[in-house]
């Protein structure tokens, strides 16, 4: 069985949609699926990706709201 440690990095290309690394990332991520993968992630990974995540999406809703108005 293989082991991947996923990079922060990955994860934020994945669920920011950065270009142009998402599509390589997604497919890494995607490789987890299979049965003969295990994928892991790092403990203070999630820390690290939680404000920069939570910045995009919240400047995105931000925008969203003020263009319906």
């Amino acid at each position: 069985m293989k082991r991947i440690l996923f990079d922060s990095d990955v994860l934020l290309d994945v669920l920011t949609q950065r270009e142009p690394f998402f599509v390589l990332s997604a497919q890494a991520l995607n490789a987890a699926t299979r049965s003969d993968v295990q994928g892991y992630v790092a403990g203070h990974s999630v820390t690290n990706i939680f404000y920069p995540t939570f910045s995009r999406l919240n400047r995105k809703n931000i925008i969203s709201i003020q263009m319906k108005s």
